[in-house]
């Protein structure tokens, strides 16, 4: 089976408040370092001779790298492992639209720009620190449009303190009249310790308005031919994101840099989330993990079913059986009568999937498999 290959760029112009992912301002001496470890890394694992057909470069702000250096970074990847890419995304964060950087990008490879755009509502930017306007996202995407990539896709925010019927709805339009063929659409979380926890705690959210809101972008997005097809993404039909796909459908992947997470096998593992904590054990020889988990059968089958869960289809729970050896159906009958005897749950045959209006509560439906 082919495998996703993953990139960590950890570098961005400046940290946004809300982020919680591994990244530190760009500046050249750690870039340096960045790439001489991600080197070492890919050579200490140039073993592994399978077949990757997915590249996703994310960070960060991967697109801070330099034309030539998108271009060296694929032929690095190449020299060390067998490649052969249906998809390469790389992230973008708007800018200024400069058409020769986007088409030097196009040359070297990238099929799928995924730009973290949030929102066309200027008052909704400036809440998440973002640094640009609604306008320029807006010329950012177009030009993207324009240079012919193989798939636009644009995230998008919500939850956010602020955020209206109204604004959602201008962000909503304004999608629409783009016309990308994928939406990524996250809610807001995760902010304990990071700046913005202020800005939630004074200006909270209110948990029924957001999940209206929620519902008008999963029901406009699906109106507008972007399907849902996963718990955060919408696509139009062949557009949905094949390394993330990966990752809901339980196939192996491999990533390299600080923070990167893979999943070979019966193990998975994260490394060190520093960049110069991962680029010091790796230039010392020492192991680079922050997590590493040996799977058993059951293990690998419980964590294939929550991963499928988040995906429109579902899961079958005969495929696990065969791919697993282990009767999931059988282990949680009791689990899924219940859940299926409440709406949680639709069951058709073997396979169980969660019905798209009960997506915000995923987590208390996972709860009772884990």
């Amino acid at each position: 089976m082919p495998a996703g290959l993953y990139v960590h760029f950890p570098f961005c112009r400046g940290k946004c408040p809300y982020c919680h992912f591994s990244s530190v301002p760009i500046n050249d001496d750690l870039y340096l370092e960045w790439w001489e470890a991600l080197k070492r890394e890919a050579a200490g694992l140039a073993r592994e001779r399978r077949t990757f057909d997915t590249l996703y470069l994310g960070g960060g702000t991967p697109s801070l790298l330099a034309p030539d250096d998108l271009f060296a970074l694929r032929e690095m990847l190449a020299g060390y492992f067998l490649t052969d890419f249906r998809e390469f995304t790389l992230e973008a964060n708007p800018g200024r639209p400069d058409k020769d950087r986007m088409r030097s990008w196009r040359d070297a490879g990238v099929s799928r720009l995924s730009v973290g755009v949030q929102s066309f509502d200027d008052r909704i930017l400036k809440t998440l620190d973002r640094g640009y306007l609604a306008t320029e996202g807006r010329s950012f995407c177009r030009a993207a449009l324009e240079t012919g990539f193989s798939s636009l896709s644009v995230d998008l925010m919500t939850g956010v303190p602020g955020e209206t019927r109204e604004s959602a709805e201008r962000t909503l339009d304004e999608v629409v009249r783009l016309g990308p063929d994928h939406v990524s659409l996250y809610i807001l979380e995760n902010v304990e310790g990071l700046p913005f926890e202020k800005v939630l705690k004074d200006n909270p959210v209110d948990e029924d308005a957001a999940a209206d809101i929620y519902r008008i972008y999963q029901d406009g997005l699906n109106e507008a031919g972007l399907r849902q097809y996963e718990i955060s993404n919408f696509a139009r039909p062949g557009k949905e994101c094949l390394h993330n796909l990966k990752y809901w459908r339980y196939e192996p992947f491999l990533g390299l840099g600080p923070s990167a997470c893979s999943h070979l096998g019966h193990r998975r593992w994260c490394n060190k989330r520093e960049l110069r904590e991962w680029a010091g054990a790796l230039r010392r020889g020492e192991p680079l993990h922050e997590e590493l988990v040996e799977l058993t059968p059951e293990a690998s089958a419980l964590e294939a079913l929550v991963f499928g869960l988040r995906l429109v289809e579902g899961v079958d729970l005969e495929a696990l059986k065969v791919r697993y050896g282990t009767d999931l159906e059988m282990k949680f009958a009791r689990e899924i009568h219940e859940l299926t005897k409440e709406g949680w749950l639709i069951q058709e045959g073997s396979a169980i999937r969660i019905p798209p209006d009960r997506f915000l509560v995923s987590n208390h439906i996972f709860s009772r498999f884990v």
